[in-house]
């Protein structure tokens, strides 16, 4: 099985910036991923002119780091106190509209490709 992937649609919140949540993602959100084992790449991309959207891509791995991660972020606010404090922080300045979870069936990278 291979690499797995989280896609989470975000809205920043009313009175909040994209700077903030950008902020927050190289300070902190990142810091946190780096230590639980199986998160291989984070991505956030700001939705162009859609106010305050962003879609922020996790690869895991496989399904098993994946299911790790969920416990952890479930389980982790009890006693991981600087995961608690960046994620109360996180959930201040945006909200999750939509949430997918699944295994990439096509990634074709055209630059590398050979011609049909």
């Amino acid at each position: 099985m291979g690499d797995y992937y989280l896609v989470r649609i975000w809205q920043l919140k009313p009175g909040q910036t994209g700077g903030e949540l950008e902020a927050l993602m190289t300070s902190g959100y990142l810091e946190m991923q780096r230590w639980i084992p199986g998160v291989k790449r984070i991505s956030l991309m700001r939705v162009s002119g859609d106010g305050g959207r962003y879609v922020l891509t996790t690869r895991f791995v496989n399904y098993e780091a994946y299911r790790y991660w969920r416990q952890v972020e479930e389980e982790a606010a009890d006693y991981w106190e600087r995961y608690a404090a960046i994620i109360m922080q996180w959930e201040r300045t945006c909200y999750l509209l939509e949430e997918y979870a699944g295994e990439l069936v096509v990634d074709v990278d055209l630059e590398d490709s050979v011609p049909l």
